[in-house]
């Protein structure tokens, strides 16, 4: 159990299981607590719920396993000689694989794997604005603990430079890695404004110099040419990401505090016609030939 805030090295499963001293805020609960409820963050909470399980899914990950494969070392690789892991033999020689620190893969997908990761290194390598800059240049897979408010909070940074001068986070997704279709469909809806904004918060708690720290996703596309792109976050994401963080930390502190996790409120809510609605509808009768009444729809008169 950890007993001071600072740097750690620890298994995923040590790090899942939640080492602090009392349940800890991830940037990942963080999420849940500002998008969703406190209940739903109590739900995936493995030191708060009886039967929290962690899903491992069996079927083939491609992003998971170039994630490990960059960030440790495409070397960390151990092939397995099977066509799928359903038999025993091959669950066998997976696990005796993780039991020694590395990665299965199926001898298919080993090509596809490289590729990925030599794309995304030669990419880092290759981007001007990250001043030559190498993975050898930094540190992956690096815990940090801290408390903010007398809160426990936990994150494992995927690469933080040596000099502190840049995060980078490595996503992968099945869809475009184009920044600004990025932004759109992976970065904003899923919330990783919040998780910048927690990482840096944690970082500053540990190291109060680190105040010029740049959070940067380097995001690639899963399927061929595995094309990759930079997005970083700047101030004002990371002020709108802070005010969520921040938001999360007091909501957990009372959680913890009153022992009370509440769901989405139990009151009725009368929406507003969305105007993208309203807008939509009009076009469509207005496409169709179909009599519009203006003033009875909207309390106005026709244009």
């Amino acid at each position: 159990m950890i007993k001071k805030p600072g740097f750690y090295e620890m298994s995923d499963a040590q790090y899942h299981a939640d080492p602090c001293p009392t349940p800890s805020l991830s940037a990942t609960i963080a999420k849940i607590m500002v998008t969703r409820s406190p209940a739903h963050a109590y739900w995936e909470h493995p030191r708060l719920n009886p039967s929290f399980q962690r899903e491992e899914s069996e079927a083939f990950d491609i992003g998971t396993i170039a994630h490990d494969a960059l960030l440790q070392g495409a070397n960390r690789i151990e092939v397995i000689d099977a066509d799928s892991w359903r038999t025993n033999a091959a669950k066998e020689a997976r696990a005796a694989a993780r039991a020694k620190g590395l990665i299965p893969l199926l001898a298919k997908n080993y090509d596809r794997v490289s590729l990925m990761v030599k794309i995304a290194n030669d990419a880092i390598a290759d981007c001007p604005d990250l001043s030559g800059l190498t993975l050898r240049d930094g540190k992956a897979e690096q815990v940090i603990v801290w408390q903010d408010i007398g809160t426990w909070c936990r994150s494992k940074l995927d690469w933080l430079a040596h000099d502190r001068a840049v995060i980078l986070d490595y996503k992968t997704c099945s869809g475009s890695a184009e920044p600004n279709d990025a932004m759109r469909t992976h970065i904003i809806p899923h919330g990783f404004d919040v998780q910048a904004a927690f990482y840096l918060r944690g970082l500053r708690c540990i190291v109060p110099t680190a105040t010029a720290t740049k959070f940067v996703f380097l995001i690639q596309e899963t399927d061929a040419p595995y094309c990759c792109s930079f997005v970083g976050m700047p101030p004002a994401f990371i002020e709108f990401g802070e005010h969520k963080v921040s938001a999360a930390i007091r909501t957990w502190a009372a959680c913890l505090r009153d022992n009370t996790w509440p769901a989405y409120p139990n009151r009725i809510f009368w929406p507003d016609v969305p105007p993208w609605a309203e807008a939509r509808y009009l076009e469509r009768e207005m496409a169709q030939g179909y009599p519009v009444d203006f003033e009875k729809l909207f309390g106005a008169k026709a244009p």
